[in-house]
């Protein structure tokens, strides 16, 4: 008789997890334990995490943060790019049994914003899975969209597949004397962050992310698991750098900042981008993530389709359970709140 498959939770240590977690190729940044923690600090605020077990394995893992506001009843469990899975019938038995977990013993509103496949029918059949297990595609919620560079083909072939005027603009930017730096420590951190202050101070974009945490990520996070900056410097001063997770089958550009009175002259994105993927090349990463195209930027779109990278987009947002009212007002309160986060701390 074959061993019966069933769900556990909490059951890890940090070791373990990342342990656990590695062997799925679909991992990323947010299932990595140390950001679901970082991102849950205070009042209302806590971390799920879940597997399924078949046999002696875990064929399956999810990571949840969860999130309540006072005076509304229901919380909301939110698995951002999970879950983490290699077998398509195992994850269907994940997903009825995480949602019966979730939403029907802990009575919360469970929300799964699952990672692309990087493939059309198998993100098909991924939305179809989740349909099926009880959950209800939000066609209000704006999916991650992207570009994603295939790393399989030599590295020759890759700089030939990009377009012309970004090849022209890379020689150029290598002409200036442009130099990358490496590192993964707090130091190299911190160095981005003077550099993404002085492009923010002239911008004044909103932005959800949050430095202080990110910086914490840099102290803590494992080598396997490590958020990797490259900074690009032009005599002696930095004028641009990239944060880039490094996690799963995918570098992902996380961060990306460069000197507003600099930046034109040597325009250093193109050369960080390139060196970003001949790094990931060499480490063995199958894909490239250049970190999302925006409604607003159009000039940063065409920047990351003139690649030559392949645009995907995200499955999107599924949800079941909760209170519909409670629910609502709940994901407005938090819209809410972002956005005067965003005003308090403006320099």
């Amino acid at each position: 008789m074959p061993n019966r498959q069933y769900l556990v939770t909490d059951e890890w240590t940090r070791e373990k997890w990342a342990l656990l977690s590695s062997q799925f190729s679909n991992k990323s940044i947010y299932q990595v334990w140390e950001y679901a923690d970082l991102h849950s600090v205070g009042a209302f605020r806590s971390v799920l995490r879940a597997g399924l077990v078949d046999g002696k394995d875990i064929v399956a893992l999810a990571q949840m943060r969860v999130k309540s506001l006072p005076g509304i009843p229901s919380s909301v469990a939110e698995l951002e790019w999970g879950p983490l899975y290699n077998n398509a019938t195992l994850l269907s038995n994940f997903l009825e049994q995480l949602r019966v977990k979730v939403v029907e013993e802990l009575g919360w509103e469970l929300r799964i914003h699952p990672r692309s496949t990087f493939n059309l029918d198998e993100d098909k059949r991924l939305r179809q899975i989740l349909e099926e297990a009880g959950y209800l595609f939000q066609p209000d919620v704006r999916p991650y969209q992207t570009v994603v560079l295939n790393l399989k083909p030599d590295l020759d072939i890759l700089y030939g597949g990009l377009r012309g005027s970004w090849r022209r603009h890379h020689r150029k930017a290598e002409a200036t004397g442009l130099v990358i730096d490496h590192g993964n420590s707090v130091e190299y951190f911190d160095r981005f962050q003077k550099v993404y202050g002085e492009m923010w101070g002239s911008k004044q974009f909103i932005t959800g992310v949050r430095h202080p945490i990110i910086r914490q990520l840099m102290e803590t996070l494992k080598t396997d698991e490590q958020l990797s900056v490259a900074i690009a410097t032009l005599e002696g001063r930095d004028v641009g750098a990239s944060v880039c997770a490094t996690v799963g089958n995918t570098m992902y550009y996380f961060l990306g900042a460069s000197s507003p009175g600099l930046r034109e002259g040597c325009q250093p994105g193109y050369l960080l981008h390139w060196d970003n993927v001949r790094m990931a090349k060499e480490e063995g990463f199958e894909w490239y993530d250049l970190g999302g195209i925006v409604d607003t930027g159009e000039g940063v779109n065409r920047f990351k389709r003139g690649m030559g990278a392949t645009e995907i987009v995200f499955p999107g947002c599924f949800v079941a359970g909760a209170d519909r009212f409670s629910a609502r007002l709940y994901h407005s309160v938090e819209d809410t709140f972002r956005v005067i986060r965003h005003w308090m701390t403006k320099r």
